[in-house]
């Protein structure tokens, strides 16, 4: 009877570490997916400023091209006057 519990609490005990062993590669595969997520997430806000940039650029140069008609037909109206 005594080996037997012995013989079940090992039993046990191997399952308990197999368990741990899981755990432990579940804890990498999270750490590291944190890491790629940190990455991921600083190269996502590196190119929001590259696209903001940009799109500072085209409302400027669109702003400068608008202006530039206008003041040619104004210009075009008042020489005609």
């Amino acid at each position: 009877m005594g080996e037997e519990l012995v013989r079940d609490v090992y039993e046990r005990l191997g399952r308990i570490e197999a368990k741990v062993d899981d755990v432990k590669g579940i804890r990498m595969t999270a750490e590291n997916a944190e890491d790629l997520a940190t990455k991921a997430y600083e190269s996502s806000k590196s190119a929001h400023h590259r696209i903001d940039k940009i799109d500072k650029i085209i409302y400027w140069a669109s702003t400068t091209i608008i202006g530039a008609i206008i003041l040619a037909l104004l210009g075009l109206v008042l020489k005609t006057n």
